[in-house]
């Protein structure tokens, strides 16, 4: 395992989830030194090696000699295809397969199967991984990464101890965020993620696995730092994709050979959730522009021209109607000119999002997915076909009274909001590590675009009261900074519709900066032209979030950290994270846009 990845590992007093201390830190780097020679030696014969290894072994005593491992390392072994064997009722047996993956009261026999499988477990840590088997990989994966969370995973955890582990601690952590108030029953399973965290970053340590099981465990710990507001997973999604660059290198040059199952888990899940995860880092200040700058970027290759979306007269699922709403977008980015208002692309985006819309009306959910989530999902599907069809017709535009003629379309994305976060078969399902959440980024974009008093103040209590968390995203600090962004842009006006508000006092957000530890944002709005390098007057504005946002401190800075730097910068296209060690910023830039499609 790289050791980029390996500093995370923690002892049994360790009160956090990250950073390790210097003894281990020293002991990390010392079994990676061991580990690369080992790797030298059995390049150079298997003869030299058995004498090399014979020599080492005289000249270490038994408690200064790891734990020996196999000369090849483990590959994990992941069965990718995921469609049945087909047989007369193929087509129910897929749906109850989508069933499972989708539906938090869905059972599984095969599934039930495997986890009992699973041997030495202790009851807690058994039932941690029910709860993360029936509740936390249904509820908390989104539409795109079900079948990673939901049988990959699993999968996975048969092959690598420090994977089932690290799923434990998920299931542990999802369990304590439902647990009402501060009882000795959340304490237990905060104490028991912790365990089972530490428990996993030691084993990864002791034994030396795949680079696919490393990239697993990479993304597991990147969701267990984010849904703890802990900065260690940016430096852990940094790390997981230098590990994906590293592997194409090797894969390049001949010295990595994977399987035809690890290349198809590579490629079709651990590659596409490592960049998404990143592209998501590049848009949280403003979804419009992360979309103007991606379309840019894919209309300047005319090789990137994609085949016309086909729209059936209804789809066969929700996951299908999903599925054709991302190709919609996607081929909409490459046609759709943002420097031109009038491009004939827009017109035909339009088509093409109306019919996805009737489709999606005549969609039924099927007698093995009738079940109140998947209705509160198809509502929030269809506000993101709104929200794309906002999106393309106002791309590229500088003027935000443009946002004015879609006051309707804002309307209806708030009361499907409204009928789907109050529903009551949600209860406290206020978390996701699912890059398809979306709940967070729609709201702030309607509250950022949306000049209507009524549908504006609708928008921003939605963020406060349901106070999400998202991956990164929570909805307290994005109901903060456009509360703000609201009162300036009304500050001395009468606002009764959002004809009151005019151009010259609205604003757009071009940079906020974030300091963790006392919970201060610094805010950069600019005015029209809406570009500092166009002249456009930048106003600033420093905001706190409340108490009540306030996580507890996961860690404190490192001794002679710098003080007074944001831990993170959120620019336009662009997200920066603090390296406490260098004392410098790591920059992520925009390449692709990737559209929120919440499922709840």
């Amino acid at each position: 395992m790289p050791e980029s990845l390996l500093w995370i590992n923690k002892g049994s007093a360790s009160k956090v989830l990250s950073r390790s201390s210097k003894a281990e830190t020293k002991l990390i780097r010392k079994h990676v030194q061991h580990e690369r020679q080992i790797r030298a030696r059995a390049s150079q014969g298997t003869s030299k090696l058995s004498s090399e290894k014979a020599r080492e072994d005289n000249d270490l005593s038994p408690e200064q000699t790891p734990r020996r491992v196999a000369d090849a390392k483990p590959g994990l072994r992941l069965d990718t295809d995921i469609r049945l064997q087909p047989t007369d009722d193929a087509e129910p047996q897929h749906r109850a397969l989508l069933s499972a993956s989708l539906s938090p009261t869905g059972q599984s026999g095969r599934l039930i199967q495997a986890i009992s499988s699973f041997p030495d477990l202790e009851s807690q840590e058994l039932r941690s991984l029910v709860f993360f088997c029936q509740r936390t990989g249904p509820e908390w994966s989104g539409w795109r990464d079900a079948s990673f969370w939901n049988k990959l995973i699993v999968q996975a955890c048969h092959s690598n101890q420090s994977i089932l582990h690290g799923v434990v601690a998920l299931g542990a952590l999802h369990e304590s965020s439902e647990a009402e108030g501060e009882s000795d029953e959340q304490s237990n399973l905060q104490q028991l993620a912790l365990r089972q965290s530490s428990k996993a970053s030691r084993m990864a340590y002791e034994t030396a696995v795949s680079e696919i099981a490393t990239l697993i465990s990479c993304i597991i710990f990147v969701c267990l730092q984010n849904l703890q507001n802990s900065h260690t997973a940016y430096q852990l999604l940094k790390s997981g994709h230098s590990l994906i660059t590293e592997i194409d290198n090797r894969l390049l040059t001949g010295d990595l050979v994977l399987a035809d199952s690890e290349k198809a888990v590579l490629d079709n899940f651990l590659r596409p959730i490592i960049e998404r995860l990143r592209m998501r880092f590049c848009t949280i200040v403003d979804v419009p522009s992360a979309l103007a700058l991606s379309a840019a970027i894919k209309g300047d290759k005319p090789d990137h021209t994609l085949a016309y979306p086909e729209i059936p007269y209804r789809f066969v699922n929700l996951l299908e109607a999903r599925n054709r709403l991302e190709e919609i977008v996607e081929w909409a980015q490459g046609t759709v000119d943002p420097g031109n208002t009038e491009g004939d692309g827009r017109p035909q985006t339009q088509e093409l999002l109306s019919n996805w819309m009737t489709a999606l009306d005549e969609t039924g959910i099927t007698v093995l997915e009738r079940y109140e989530a998947l209705t509160i999902s198809k509502q929030l599907l269809k506000a993101a076909a709104i929200v794309a069809s906002i999106l393309f017709d106002t791309l590229g535009t500088q003027e935000e009274c443009s946002y004015d003629c879609h006051i309707e379309k804002f309307s209806e994305i708030i009361e499907l909001y409204k009928a789907a976060l109050a529903h009551p078969t949600r209860a406290s399902r206020n978390f996701s590590f699912g890059i398809d959440s979306g709940v967070i980024d729609t709201l702030a974009f309607v509250a950022g675009r949306c000049r209507d008093p009524v549908i504006r103040r609708s928008a921003i209590d939605l963020l406060a009261r349901t106070n999400r968390t998202e991956g990164d995203l929570q909805g307290s600090t994005g109901s903060t900074i456009l509360q703000t962004l609201m009162n300036l842009e009304e500050d001395g006006l009468n606002v009764a519709s959002a004809d009151d508000v005019p151009e010259s006092q609205r604003l757009r957000i071009w940079e906020d900066h974030q300091y963790w530890e006392t919970g201060q944002i610094q805010i950069f709005f600019v005015k029209w032209p809406y570009d500092p390098a166009l002249g456009a007057e930048i106003k600033p504005a420093t905001v706190y979030l409340p108490n009540s946002s306030l996580r507890t401190a996961k860690e404190k800075a490192l001794p002679g950290s710098p003080v007074g730097l944001p831990n993170v910068k959120y620019g336009r296209g662009v997200g920066a994270f603090l390296e406490e060690g260098t004392q410098m910023y790591h920059q992520i830039t925009l390449s692709s846009f990737f559209m929120p499609m919440p499922r709840l």
